[in-house]
């Protein structure tokens, strides 16, 4: 017995350890519905309800009201009638301005992020069960401190191709790694590696062209870089290793021709160096053959829109018409100049030109589509070096009133606003876009294959960043983007004049410019 006396002791000490670790445990978790807290049910997966609590919710559509108070009444018959809802169009920071007149409310991430001590933090508890479904590049710096803003909506363009015609011209479709792009030209490289072959099949590969800086910002994000990417409102990130990645991109596009109607013959940078050459009549022409009789060694120069990108040669004599004295042999190769390269995004796609495109406009792409019989994909774009690049998109979606009584009641029905039930239901009631992560789009009830299409392509979109300058806080760190232009150091890297690292200095030192002069609070 005494032998056994200290494994006994131990056995003990380890029990009160446990029963106090158990204790301690359930005591930190235990969640009170004081007005102020978000309580959650693991065993219903709802959120709990204070007691007498009433809502009244702003939604887009009435069918989605009326599901959310079914829905509600269903889940919690102790709370019936608990909610009412307002049906109005976003709130614009104007609205956002004046005393709410609902507890929940809907309005764009980038109004809201004026207005955040406005509106109350709805924790992490929330964020793990209804943010799961919401890509997090999409959730941007607005819920770095807190979870504010929970996306609901969005709307931007999206890459797009010409499956009918990418048939046609015996490519097979397969998407064996659900890309949301063909296996063939689910990648720049891909798709540069085949320009030659497309050259000969199409006028237009893809309509690239620098005339506007909005649309060429996703040839920027190739290196991961994004305007959110340092995540502090006075560094921009362009002296980053993902912002020259992505630079790269874009001086590996130069090498291709893009657009062949326009293509111009240039020196071929890496042909050997040619000399001039003295010939001698006697020496080069075979026995009893004259120069007259010797075939060309020239052969025909394409013209301009010829579909080649195949090494070139002229020959002349020269200036002095000295015949004996051959001018060097000139390789030339097809280039495309970023001036020349104009915005054709819809013309080109919709007259059957362009194997790819960037969509805008969807509805217009919607009756070309239907008049020209072709069948129209819109999908995430390309990769580059294994990344998927990301365009900009704008969001709408839902925030809770700071002053609201009840925030465990309203966290459950943002719960039921962000069901696949609800979700589908605001699509087919507004017509609008959901926020929903590709990895569970298949719950939601929508048939429509654009829809779905687009879903899934907005998955690698970005945001605009909603932080402000770190000196100023009346402006906002994405104006950057819209005043500086950049896009002359991009045309003269696409063009060959520059490298890539002198492109990043030149886009650095027109940033440090803006920054130096923008963020400082001007007293007023």
């Amino acid at each position: 017995m005494k032998q056994n006396k200290p494994t006994i002791i131990g056995i003990v000490l380890v029990l009160v350890v446990a029963l106090f670790a158990t204790s301690y445990f359930v005591i930190a978790n235990r969640c009170t519905l004081d007005g102020q807290s978000v309580c959650y049910d693991k065993e219903t997966e709802r959120f709990l309800i204070e007691e007498n609590a009433t809502l009244k919710i702003q939604v887009e559509s009435e069918a989605l009201g009326e599901y959310v108070v079914a829905t509600w009444n269903e889940a919690h018959p102790n709370h019936i009638d608990a909610i009412t809802y307002e049906v109005a169009a976003p709130l614009t920071a104007k609205q956002l301005n004046e005393p709410f007149q609902t507890d929940i409310l809907v309005t764009k991430q980038n109004d809201a992020a004026y207005f955040l001590d406005k509106f109350h933090d709805m924790g992490g508890k929330l964020d793990s069960i209804v943010g799961s479904k919401i890509p997090v590049q999409i959730q941007d710096t607005i819920n770095l401190t807190g979870y504010y803003f929970i996306q609901n909506s969005i709307s931007g363009p999206t890459f797009a191709y010409n499956e009918t015609l990418m048939k046609s011209l015996g490519y097979n479709i397969e998407d064996s790694d659900t890309s949301g792009l063909p296996d063939v030209f689910d990648s720049w490289t891909k798709i540069m590696n085949q320009s030659k072959t497309l050259n000969e099949q199409v006028d237009v590969i893809f309509p690239l062209t620098f005339t506007d800086q909005q649309s060429f910002y996703p040839m920027l994000t190739a290196g991961r870089w994004t305007l959110n990417f340092t995540k502090k409102g006075s560094n921009p990130g362009f002296n980053t290793r993902e912002f020259r990645e992505g630079l790269e991109l874009i001086d590996a596009m130069g090498d291709i021709v893009w657009d062949r109607t326009v293509a111009k013959d240039f020196p071929d940078p890496n042909a050997p160096i040619p000399t001039e050459t003295k010939q001698d009549d006697h020496t080069n022409a075979k026995d009893g053959e004259s120069d007259a009789q010797k075939p060309s060694t020239t052969p025909d120069k394409p013209s301009d829109s010829e579909n080649t990108t195949e090494t070139n040669t002229d020959q002349a004599t020269t200036a002095d018409g000295d015949s004996d004295v051959k001018a060097p042999v000139v390789p030339t190769v097809k280039r495309n100049v970023a001036e020349e390269l104009t915005w054709q995004y819809e013309k080109a796609f919709y007259e059957n030109r362009a194997l790819f495109t960037i969509i805008n406009d969807f509805d217009m792409a919607a009756q070309y589509e239907e008049s020209t019989g072709q069948k129209y994909v819109y999908a995430p774009f390309p990769s580059y070096q294994d990344h998927r690049l990301s365009p900009m998109a704008e969001t709408d979606g839902y925030v809770v009133s700071k002053d609201v009584q009840y925030p465990s009641a309203a966290a459950e029905v943002i719960r039921i606003l962000r069901s696949p039930e609800a979700v589908s239901i605001h699509n087919t009631s507004t017509g609008k876009i959901p926020v929903y992560h590709k990895t569970y789009i298949d719950e939601l009830k929508i048939e429509d294959r654009h829809t779905k299409e687009r879903i899934f392509a907005y998955n690698t979109s970005d945001t605009p960043p909603v932080m402000a300058l770190d000196n100023n806080p009346n402006v906002l760190a994405r104006t950057l983007y819209s005043e500086v232009d950049i896009m002359q150091p991009l045309r003269d890297l696409y063009n060959g004049k520059i490298d890539v690292k002198k492109a990043q200095e030149e886009i650095q030192k027109l940033a440090d410019e803006w920054i130096a002069k923008n963020d400082i609070l001007k007293e007023a």
